[in-house]
Order: C-alpha cells, then sequence, then structure tokens
C-alpha cells in the first residue's frame, strides 16, 4: 500500500471518529523478550593446530637407538662371527674345542649378538602417550561444544483490542512472533570454519595414529606426568612444542562455556499501546474499505437522513411548493458546496496531518520491535 492509497482510505475519517474509536477502546499488549547466548574458547584448536606440525616432524623422524642381545651358542647355532665373538672367544679359551697343527681353532661355543634398531626410548613414549591424550581430549571438547557459539533472540507480542464506532463492535486478537539466531564461532585468520578446522585435526591425528612409528609402540609403557625433562625434551624444538601441548592439555579449565539467558515481559508499555491502538483502527479502516457492500450501505443510510430531513421540513412548512422547495433546496446546497470548497484544502492537510502522524508512529513501533 502507497501513500496515495493509505490517504484515499482515510479520506472519510475525521478526527472524531479516531477519538471514539480510541477512546472506546479496551486493548491489552503483551511483549515477551527472551535472549540466550553461548560461546566457547577455542584456544584449545589454535593450540593443537600451532603443534601439529611438530608433532609431523617427530613421527617422520622418530629417535632410534641400537639394541644389542648377547647370548652364548654352540658354534653351529652361531648367526654371524664377529669382532665381538672374536675378543670374547680370546678372553674365554674354555670354549676351545681344538686347535689343529696348522693352528686352525675349532670352538664348541661361541658369543652371538644380535643388534636391532628401536624405538622404545622415553622421548618416544612421550610422544605416543601425548597422541593417546590428544586424541581423548580432542574427543571430549568436539563432543562438548557440538552445539557452536551462537546467539539466539525471540520475541512474542499479543496485542488484544475491542472498541465500537457507531453500531460496529470491532475485536481484535494479533500475535505476532519473530527469531533470530547468530553464528558466534566465526572463522579464523585462513577463512575456514570452526567445523572445517576440527575436521582437519581429526584427520590429521588420525593418521598419526596409523604410522609405523605408532604401531609399533602401541604396546609400550605409557609415560605419565611429570615429564622427564631429557636433553632432546628440553632443546630440540620439536619436543618442546610438544611438551607445550602436553602441560595445555593437562592445565585445561573444561569450563569454557559461557552462558547468558534473559527474558522480560512488558505489559501495557504506553507506546506500544498507543501504536497499536493506531495499527487496530488502520486495521479497520482496511476492513471497510474491501466491503463490497460498503457503496450501497452507504447510500442507503444518505436517503434515509435525506428523506428524514424533507419529512421534518415539511411538518412545518406545508405552505410552500415543490418549485419553492426545490429552490430553497438548490440554495442552500450550492452555499453548503461552496463552503466545503473552502474547506477542502484544510480538511486535506489535516489528514495528511494525521496520517503523517499515523506513519511515524507506526515506523516507530516497528523500529521498537526490531
Amino acid at each position: 500500500m502507497n501513500k496515495n492509497e493509505l490517504l484515499n482510505l482515510l479520506d472519510d475519517t475525521d478526527n472524531l471518529a479516531i477519538e471514539q474509536f480510541i477512546g472506546s477502546n479496551e486493548s491489552k499488549v503483551v511483549v515477551n523478550s527472551s535472549f540466550q547466548s553461548v560461546e566457547y574458547d577455542y584456544s584449545w584448536i589454535d593450540k593443537i593446530e600451532e603443534t601439529l606440525v611438530y608433532l609431523d616432524n617427530i613421527i617422520r623422524n622418530p629417535k632410534r637407538f641400537i639394541m644389542q642381545e648377547e647370548e652364548i651358542v654352540p658354534v653351529e647355532k652361531a648367526k654371524k662371527i664377529s669382532q665381538e665373538t672374536i675378543k670374547h672367544l680370546a678372553q674365554h679359551t674354555d670354549l676351545i674345542q681344538d686347535v689343529s697343527e696348522d693352528g686352525t681353532i675349532t670352538p664348541s661355543k661361541v658369543l652371538n649378538v644380535n643388534k636391532e634398531e628401536s624405538f622404545d626410548i622415553y622421548e618416544n613414549r612421550f610422544v605416543i602417550s601425548l597422541l593417546n591424550n590428544l586424541n581423548y581430549f580432542f574427543k571430549l571438547r568436539k563432543e562438548a561444544t557440538a552445539s557452536g557459539s551462537y546467539a539466539k533472540k525471540k520475541r512474542i507480542m499479543t496485542y488484544d483490542g475491542k472498541t465500537k464506532l457507531g453500531s460496529d463492535e470491532i475485536k481484535i486478537t494479533l500475535n505476532m512472533e519473530t527469531n533470530s539466531f547468530e553464528d558466534l564461532s566465526g572463522a579464523s585468520s585462513s577463512g575456514e570454519s570452526v567445523e572445517q578446522r576440527l575436521a582437519k585435526i581429526e584427520l590429521v591425528v588420525a593418521d598419526f595414529l596409523k604410522t609405523p612409528f605408532v604401531r609399533e609402540l602401541a604396546n609400550a609403557a605409557p609415560v605419565k606426568s611429570p615429564i622427564r625433562k631429557t636433553n632432546t625434551i628440553l632443546k630440540n624444538p620439536n619436543f618442546q612444542k610438544a611438551l607445550e601441548l602436553w602441560e595445555f592439555i593437562e592445565q585445561y579449565d573444561v569450563k569454557d562455556k559461557k552462558e547468558v539467558n534473559d527474558s522480560h515481559e512488558k505489559v501495557d508499555d504506553e507506546k506500544t499501546k498507543n501504536r497499536m491502538d493506531m495499527a487496530f483502527f488502520l486495521d479497520y479502516v482496511i476492513l471497510n474499505e474491501s466491503d463490497s457492500n460498503k457503496t450501497f450501505k452507504e447510500d442507503k443510510i444518505n436517503r434515509y437522513a435525506l428523506r428524514k430531513l424533507i419529512n421534518d421540513f415539511m411538518i412545518n412548512n406545508r405552505k410552500y411548493s415543490e418549485k419553492e422547495f426545490k429552490k430553497i433546496l438548490t440554495e442552500e446546497f450550492k452555499l453548503a458546496h461552496e463552503k466545503e470548497l473552502k474547506t477542502d484544502k484544510e480538511i486535506i492537510k489535516k489528514f495528511k496531518g494525521l496520517l503523517k502522524g499515523y506513519r511515524k508512529n507506526k515506523q516507530d513501533a516497528f523500529a521498537y520491535l526490531r
């Protein structure tokens, strides 16, 4: 509806009608507002992302040590004769079985030395324990923050009005509800959402746990706090970052959720009530305008009023002929019409002022509801 259409609706309405409508109105307006916000601390995501590259360096190049096993075995079971075997035999001549004329020595038993590389050192077991702790911590935090950070606002307005204008009894019941939702999780500096970052971390950690390095130490004794500050852990940049993550997880405060719940109710707020009363009146005007029988009813009422006026005149003025009566009626109609023309601009100005005030009140009302 544009301005001209609204003006046309109000053309047949005067201030007295509005005053009677509003003055007789028994109305009640109730506005309920509720607000809820949940915000999580996502610093743990930052810390994990920061450390993943250092853990990757360790896992790709794990520390090894040579594990040596020595065993005295019959000479036929010896896998390899090494320098250690010869030195041991020289020191333990009782293991010599025979010496031939050409000096060939035949031992009965020899020292067998097995050498194997192993990952089972403290620093590596520390990393395995860290990965297990990280995986458990990550799953807990992901589940706890599944709802994400958000803010929700809900507003409900109910309006009931009952009034009378002329012979019309008018009633209205209005229920209006608005809901708004805002995601407070935000995005990282790279533009990724929290969900995308979590998915990436989950994938990388799962890949770490599938590496041969981790599988080989799956049954190794786990490391527990306090962590031994070996030279490697203290001086190697990769292990330094791993230790920082260990301590971060241990000291993390799980109470990282900030929640706000607020609600209030306004009953018959004067400003809101006045504006809704005016909106009620506008609805009534629109309803009347949509009535297809309105023109017929108005014509019928006008004819009835004119007939009553003529009858009352003729009762006290029987001496007038039809011609004389038409002359008087024409003169009076002309005077009334001229008067109407003179005041037309003032009336239009008055209605425009009324319309302007109404529109402002309506805009204020909508602005308030937002």
